[in-house]
């Protein structure tokens, strides 16, 4: 027993962690403070990234790490399209830098806007997308700032 109980030790921390490649990123602005995350994809195939089919809706869910991490929800109607804006749009963020680190800041009170600029969900997937919102506190609604921002990552499929 006493000759396995290193065997075993040192296989487990022979064991490579998941491996985490970017896939893409997201950057933005919120009120003149530069935030940036990318999306990533585990070694396995597993990604940042889930699209889902229900019923006449698709939604695509993004979430991405870096300074913090934010979340985008994206409905559509349908077969999602570059074509068409999203039915509906959310997005979530926790900085984890700056004077508004340790919060959530999220769309509830007004709609996000996106432009869609390419969106493919074929295959290992892609989306190009710039959108804005006003983004408050969830611990004090009444503190609200400016979002802008980009995406450029895959939608996560193994290729």
């Amino acid at each position: 027993m006493k000759v396995f109980l290193p065997l075993i030790l040192s296989l487990g921390i022979a064991a490579p962690a998941r491996a985490l490649e970017p896939i893409g990123k997201i950057g933005a602005s919120l009120d003149g403070e530069d935030l940036n995350w990318q999306v990533l994809r585990q070694d396995d195939g597993l990604a940042m990234v889930q699209i889902t089919d229900i019923g006449p809706l698709t939604m695509i869910d993004l979430h991405a790490l870096g300074d913090g991490s934010i979340s985008i929800g994206l409905i559509f109607h349908g077969k999602p399209s570059g074509n068409s804006p999203p039915a509906g749009l959310t997005i979530d963020m926790r900085p984890d830098r700056g004077a508004m680190a340790g919060a959530v800041w999220e769309s509830e009170e007004e709609q996000p806007r996106m432009q869609i600029d390419l969106l493919d969900p074929e295959g290992e997937g892609w989306i190009r997308a710039g959108f804005s919102a006003v983004l408050c506190r969830r611990d004090a609604p009444d503190d609200c700032r400016n979002l802008e921002g980009r995406i450029d990552t895959s939608l996560g499929a193994a290729p």
